[in-house]
């Protein structure tokens, strides 16, 4: 083989995909249409591009993914339009269940908040702010004995004052005792 046959079966090769794959878009554009055409209007007409599509899809069988590709486009857009009453239908049984699920998990929230709160109260607030209110008491009962004792020592020491002598005889006694002359 020379040089420029290769290059020319390439060519020819290359001249053939593309009529294929342009005969294979010109093909799904067709059933495309017809398809729309059957679901908007529901009936079905036949028209000569769509039979030689019809054709060239069946003779291309074999490659099967434009096929695959046909039935599930179509597939996929039946769905979508069976009945608008349905999807009505279906969404206001999505927005009921929604809103129940909502109420439940705002149930359960508030549930949880609670026993979040009591268990709380149970293992640090009451445990801690609880007892500081009885130290404080127990803090204030030492406080009040301490002023108590105070008190009393005050009242003690005013007594032990009026015991003792005048200031006058007191001041005469250390004088004796503290210049005591030439004896002592």
């Amino acid at each position: 083989m020379s040089a420029n046959n290769v290059i020319g079966s390439f060519e020819d090769s290359i001249e053939q995909g593309i009529s294929l794959v342009s005969q294979q878009a010109k093909a799904q554009v067709a059933s495309t249409v017809k398809t729309a055409a059957t679901q908007t209007t529901g009936n079905t007409f036949v028209t000569q591009s769509s039979t030689q599509s019809d054709n060239l899809s069946q003779s291309l069988d074999a490659q099967g993914p434009t096929d695959q590709f046909n039935e599930t486009g179509t597939q996929a857009s039946q769905n979508k339009t069976q009945n608008p009453q349905d999807n009505v239908k279906a969404l206001q049984e999505k927005k009921q269940l929604e809103q129940e699920d909502q109420v439940d998990r705002e149930k359960k929230l508030k549930d949880t908040r609670q026993k979040l709160q009591q268990l709380h109260n149970q293992v640090y607030y009451d445990p801690t702010f609880k007892n500081r209110k009885k130290e404080q008491t127990v803090q204030d009962k030492i406080e009040r004995e301490d002023q108590e004792k105070e008190q009393k020592q005050m009242v003690d020491f005013e007594e032990k004052k009026k015991k003792e002598p005048p200031i006058a005889l007191r001041q005469a006694q250390t004088r004796a005792e503290i210049n005591r002359g030439a004896s002592g």
